[in-house]
């Protein structure tokens, strides 16, 4: 039986917080580049630093040390664009073969974002 990932399932909230939190944090350091890969990567490859750091963190919906006007309209935009892609998600009661199908998909959807 194979891995089935649902649209409401706590990986596929954990991953887009993941690139929330860890998006944020890479935009205040100024690394822009790749960043919703570089976000999922970073989060897959150290889920306990992820942990330790999500602790310290402030919460999601907060702009946190952002203080670059470009980095506050991405990152709202970014906000925004997770919830529009959760609510799809939600709608089409979209399904996920594995973790890895999943971080492409949110990849491919959110990478545009401006």
């Amino acid at each position: 039986m194979g891995l089935k990932i649902k649209w409401n399932d706590d990986r596929v909230r954990g991953a887009t917080t993941a690139i929330l939190l860890i998006g944020r944090d890479r935009l205040w350091r100024g690394q822009m580049d790749n960043l919703i890969q570089a976000s999922l990567a970073e989060y897959r490859d150290d889920p306990e630093r992820y942990k330790e750091n999500k602790a310290a963190w402030a919460d999601v919906t907060e702009l946190g040390p952002l203080k670059n006007p470009q980095h506050v309209a991405y990152y709202k935009n970014l906000l925004s664009a997770v919830d529009r892609l959760l609510a799809k998600m939600a709608q089409a009661k979209r399904q996920f073969n594995s973790l890895l199908e999943l971080d492409n998909s949110l990849v491919a959807s959110l990478k545009n974002i401006k």
